[in-house]
């Protein structure tokens, strides 16, 4: 799990010489890569900026700036009094638009070229053939309403113009208010395009958590994903699963572009951010922390309708222990942690092995400058492997035991300079296949779930052409690795949406291949069953025995496990 349970990016450690692996495929076939010029005014909002960041990293589209230097972007319906007045109450709270509608001067980005004289009414027929002479597939417009039509007339898929409700400094994003009023724990993020006659076409959709406390917090988590959301969408384009008309005049927006958010909609808003800022700041005083279930069973959990039932709990002398990953390992169960240490506030790797009603703590597997978690070990063609999570250090690593179950060499980097938390490997029909969820624009790590796939273990691992394979903070974020019961591939993963890790959802894999992936939800475990307990995210077995790791307050009449110290360290025959 991730140091604080945030989804905010965390910082590096150190710099990684490397340059970042690409997220998304290239489009089967192509020859030439997708040519997207860009009309933009002086100033853009921060997003767009970082769409134009995200395109460069990626050879499959090719972006061009021209800097206009007009002003102006469409305008934001439905904005009434009470709406202005909850906006103006999130800036007197110090609640600003965020890096993602902060202005940033179009000239200065490194794609940019000046229109002809700087404007667009200057020389419209030069700005027609500068156009033409970049052979765009599509014009994206912030600037130019008039020249609409012309400019549509330069692409093959036509212009596309950017909404207010994209762009607007202060008044855009109020669709996504209606989640906040209506007190739903996800918030869907809709990108589509409005071409008419046609019917609105869904481009791109990611599900994030709900911030009810503030409307700016919200709309700012949300719009970190519109870079992403538009390159996802530009790449159905490039790929040809996009059924759009030539030459067409269409615009960008979010899905629904008016929101119907009814009478006094501003003040309810505001009652609402004020009843959960209130309840976040209660709940932060709650002594709450992790803690784990064991559960030694002749009948594992019907994934269908999960009960967790009678079970032992296990709590660390100090810190906590979570991501539990149990193994077996020469006639011994081992389980490896998560163990949080309170001295240098990080967490570090450790191993227990599991002996009827005790546990020995045998000692720490992995520590390091940053915070580690999610412990994966895997034993393959003799030797015992394993990944964690190091997003403070920008890479996911597989680690080789050269004493097991404690002595550990660092093998080799699987992905270098990019955020991923929680990754998983499996073997698949002759492949390796890399599960992590990425923050790819400072976005959560809760919501998107990206797979890589490769020839061999220690790779070179190469985007799924289904990327990101979840998009959902619901159930993307993997909660343990995936495994196998009863004939089906089961991929557990946590539902994050109501808290970070909530629950834990049970997916069945129905499809897993180089260039296909698709999954059907069958269940979701939560614990329930103590008021105490408000998640588990992490579930592992081994033989007859299940580990899920719990937060809350610890059970009353719950009788815990004994933990004892190893006094010398086993190493286990391989």
């Amino acid at each position: 799990m991730s140091s604080t349970g945030d989804p905010d990016v965390h910082d590096a450690t150190g710099s990684i010489a490397m340059p970042a692996p690409p997220l998304y495929a290239v489009p089967a076939g192509m020859a030439d890569p997708l040519r997207v010029a860009m009309l933009l005014p002086e100033r853009i909002p921060g997003w767009v900026a970082a769409f134009i960041r995200l395109a460069a990293e990626n050879a499959w589209i090719d972006v061009t700036v021209l800097h206009t230097g007009a002003a102006g972007a469409m305008p934001v319906p439905g904005c009434s009094v009470d709406l202005r007045a909850l906006l103006a109450v999130e800036r007197l709270r110090g609640r600003r638009g965020g890096v993602s509608l902060a202005p940033v001067a179009s000239a200065t980005l490194p794609q940019a070229v000046a229109a002809p004289d700087s404007g667009l009414d200057a020389d419209p027929e030069g700005l027609r053939r500068r156009i033409l002479g970049l052979r765009p597939d599509v014009v994206l417009a912030l600037a130019g309403e008039a020249h609409a039509p012309m400019l549509a007339a330069c692409a093959r898929w036509g212009c596309w113009r950017l909404d207010g409700n994209l762009v607007h400094p202060t008044r855009a994003g109020l669709p996504l208010l209606a989640p906040m009023l209506r007190g739903e724990a996800a918030t869907a993020l809709e990108l589509e395009l409005h071409c008419p006659p046609m019917p609105p076409e869904l481009l791109a959709r990611s599900w994030g958590a709900t911030r009810h406390g503030s409307f700016a917090l919200q709309r700012e988590r949300a719009f970190l994903k519109l870079a992403p959301l538009l390159l996802r969408a530009l790449h159905r384009l490039a790929d040809d699963r996009l059924a759009l008309p030539e030459g067409a005049l269409a615009t960008l927006r979010l899905r629904p572009p008016v929101p119907a958010l009814g009478m006094a909609a501003g003040a309810r808003a505001i009652a609402t951010t004020l009843r959960a800022t209130a309840h976040w700041r209660w709940k932060r005083r709650q002594p709450q922390t992790w803690m784990l279930a064991i559960r030694r069973t002749k009948a594992l959990l019907d994934l269908d309708a999960p009960v967790m039932g009678e079970s032992a709990m296990l709590r660390s002398p100090r810190g906590y222990w979570a991501d539990p990953c149990v193994v077996e390992a020469s006639g011994s169960l081992l389980l490896f942690v998560e163990e949080w240490n309170p001295q240098t506030r990080k967490g570090e790797i450790a191993c227990l092995q599991l002996e009827g009603n005790e546990v020995r703590r045998l000692g720490l597997v992995l520590d390091g400058p940053g915070h580690l978690s999610f412990p994966q070990p895997f034993r393959w063609q003799g030797d015992w492997y394993m990944t964690v999570e190091s997003s403070q250090a920008r890479r996911i690593s597989l680690y080789r035991a050269t004493a097991f179950p404690l002595q550990w060499q660092r093998l080799c980097d699987l992905v270098t300079d990019r955020v991923c938390v929680d990754p998983a490997l499996h073997f698949h029909e002759g492949r390796w296949y890399l599960f992590a969820n990425v923050a790819e624009n400072g976005n959560s790590t809760w919501d998107e779930l990206f797979l890589f796939v490769g020839e061999t273990l220690t790779g070179p691992f190469r985007p799924h052409p289904c990327n990101p394979i979840v998009s959902d903070v619901r159930r993307a974020r993997l909660a343990g690795r995936l495994f196998r019961r009863d004939g089906r591939l089961i991929r557990p993963a946590q539902d994050c949406a109501p808290g970070y890790g909530a629950a834990v959802v049970f997916h069945e894999v129905q499809e897993l291949g180089p260039d296909r992936y698709r999954e059907r939800v069958l269940s979701r475990l939560a614990p329930g069953w103590d008021p105490g307990l408000d998640g588990c995210h992490t579930y592992g077995a081994a033989g007859s025995v299940e580990v899920l790791d719990l937060h809350g307050r610890a059970r009353a009449g719950t009788a815990p496990l004994r933990v004892a110290d190893a006094a010398a360290a086993p190493v286990l025959p391989a």
